[in-house]
């Protein structure tokens, strides 16, 4: 029986998709029975941190990756959510949504295969500020997990400051205390913290804009983003 059970595991189809990120190649395998109704149950749990983490598990057990999923780029790991939906359940969802304008339901009709990574021309990782430069790095799963409920904006940049270069020192924050880099944001200036605050505008993105029609005839649009609005 365990060389039968090795042997379907080993036959199991096998994808290629592009990092976001990287433009690096990867491939990757549909989830089985087993890791479907592992993110069901996590996501029935309405502890989105929990689903979160689940989901990781999963990406490491489908994808050949050369770093966990943990790590990755939250983006990396929304579009690799939807790589894996198509090709284990299918590439068509029909999520319901309530109009904010009527508030009525509606039922729309999406094929994930549609939507790509949103990429913006002016994005950059390195923030040039006057006489300094800050490099960035982007919000990764495990921040997301980890994230407290009282965090806000501040606490997601101080995280994603990697390096502060000025003429005379290299500081590398993962060697500095969280309260130094607040306080360095904190005496910026508002053009220097726009800068980086574009930062997160412009990063790539996982998003879909529908249109639909309501009962008044009026046709309206909305954004779709995130794992949780294409999980059905």
């Amino acid at each position: 029986m365990k060389n039968f059970l090795n042997d379907m595991k080993n036959s199991l189809p096998r994808y290629n998709a592009i990092q976001p990120s990287t433009g690096k190649k990867v491939t990757f395998r549909p989830f089985t029975v087993k890791e479907e109704k592992s993110l069901l149950i996590s996501n029935s749990t309405g502890n989105h941190e929990d689903f979160l983490t689940t989901l990781g598990h999963v990406i490491d057990s489908c994808f050949d990756l050369d770093v966990s999923a943990n790590d990755l780029p939250i983006f990396d790991v929304e579009y690799f959510f939807l790589k894996l939906r198509c090709k284990s359940i299918g590439e068509l969802i029909q999520p319901t949504i309530v109009c904010q304008t009527t508030k009525e339901k509606i039922d729309l009709n999406l094929n994930l295969e549609e939507i790509n990574p949103v990429y913006f021309d002016n994005h950059t990782k390195e923030i040039k500020l006057d006489n300094f430069i800050v490099n960035m790095k982007y919000p990764t799963l495990n921040d997301f997990i980890n994230k407290k409920e009282n965090e806000d904006y501040y606490d997601m940049m101080i995280k994603c400051i990697d390096t502060i270069e000025s003429p005379k020192e290299l500081i590398e924050t993962k060697n500095a205390n969280k309260e130094d880099i607040q306080e360095f944001i904190e005496l910026l200036t508002k053009p220097q913290f726009n800068k980086i605050v574009e930062f997160f505008k412009t990063m790539p993105k996982i998003e879909k804009e529908i249109a639909y029609r309501t009962s008044d005839g009026v046709e309206r649009k909305l954004l779709l983003k995130g794992i949780r609005d294409f999980f059905q």
